[in-house]
């Protein structure tokens, strides 16, 4: 894995995170990452082109067993192949989770968490039900008890959207935190879906435990995984939806018709990633380590805010002490930071510290000096 050396050359290539901003500014935002991806990714594509065939597509043989595979052996999880659904990205899951259930009115969604947990339950009408999330130590944290006291509350069909590891913050959640959030969903009925997309991005000596596998297979758990974030390879729309209970998963097909289908490629940058691209994935875990020390470095020099550097993920969650407007004040100064409202609250922002250690040192002179 090698940085970027002159990352400003990704704007003659429509890049979301560094097209999009004047070319005086650091874009440390949207969350891809300033380098490329595994060498398999390379040959995947020319592999493509060498054959030429770019009409429609179907799921290709082997792609759920790949799945399968990384599961038992990144996580100790055995699916049954028959579990998983593909579909064009973890975002998307998320509504289709709640477009096959109708009956379910309430959501319960952690905050802040990444905009998409706010909007998507706008968007499908239900009524949502924020679950504080408080700072503990390097992550942000909140307890079984809370949740389960909003559920009491509720009277009707609810869901738990999760998001594991949390995005921001990087917690990396315990068993026993899992293990409670799933059995208080299959004590209130609960539709349970997890987004965790960050699965394989955990930075520490922890370990991820994904919600269905601790769930009895006859719950009602929707598990949403991609190798996007891990590899870097967020332009090819490719996830899947794990869910082992048949009621489920058959409402969740449903919600298929009319959708964009994964393309062939995407398919298959997917599985030669989840194949052949782990000596770049650790690599690349050692660089975001170092980066995160960076930041860490800098948040010893401002008491004055609350920095989160988390367990996982490659985002730093910055919270001014009831300070307004600090996006607006970084962005004044050259660094894009992504606002905190969306994520829910207004005092915060959070940082990408997946680019050069000469990016990011620069970006945090310049936050200095907006400081």
């Amino acid at each position: 894995m090698i940085w970027h050396p002159t990352p400003t050359e990704r704007r003659a290539h429509a890049s979301l995170k560094w097209s999009t901003s004047p070319e005086n500014v650091l874009p440390l935002w949207v969350a891809d990452i300033d380098c490329a991806p595994p060498g398999c990714v390379t040959q995947t594509i020319n592999h493509a082109l060498a054959h030429g065939i770019f009409g429609y597509g179907e799921e290709p043989k082997g792609f759920r067993d790949t799945w399968v595979q990384h599961l038992k052996t990144h996580h100790g999880w055995i699916i049954d192949p028959d579990w998983i659904v593909p579909i064009p990205g973890v975002v998307p899951g998320m509504r289709f989770s709640l477009m096959a259930s109708p009956q379910v009115r309430h959501v319960l969604t952690p905050t802040p968490a990444y905009p998409y947990f706010k909007i998507i339950p706008s968007i499908e009408n239900r009524v949502e039900h924020l679950i504080q999330l408080n700072p503990v130590g390097e992550v942000m944290e909140t307890s079984i008890e809370v949740i389960e006291d909003r559920l009491k509350a509720i009277k009707e069909p609810a869901a738990i959207l999760w998001c594991n590891p949390q995005n921001p913050g990087g917690t990396v959640y315990s068993e026993d935190f899992i293990r409670g959030l799933v059995k208080l969903a299959e004590n209130y009925n609960a539709l349970l879906v997890s987004d965790e997309i960050w699965a394989d991005l955990i930075l520490d000596e922890k370990q991820h435990i994904p919600c269905g596998l601790v769930a009895p297979d006859d719950q009602p758990t929707i598990t949403l995984m991609a190798a996007t974030k891990t590899f870097n390879i967020a332009g090819f729309a490719c996830a899947i939806a794990i869910i082992p209970d048949h009621n489920t998963k058959q409402r969740f097909l449903a919600t298929q018709t009319a959708m964009p289908n994964v393309t062939p490629l995407a398919y298959a940058v997917t599985a030669s990633c989840l194949t052949d691209g782990w000596s770049w994935h650790e690599s690349l875990l050692k660089a975001l380590r170092s980066n995160r020390q960076i930041v860490m470095d800098w948040a010893v020099c401002h008491p004055e805010m609350t920095v989160l550097t988390g367990h996982s993920t490659f985002l730093a969650w910055i919270e001014s002490h009831g300070c307004t407007g600090l996006f607006e004040r970084f962005l004044g100064h050259g660094v894009r930071l992504s606002p905190g409202a969306p994520f829910g609250s207004e005092t915060a922002v959070r940082l990408n510290f997946g680019c050069s250690p000469a990016t990011l040192t620069e970006a945090l002179n310049r936050l200095d000096s907006a400081l």
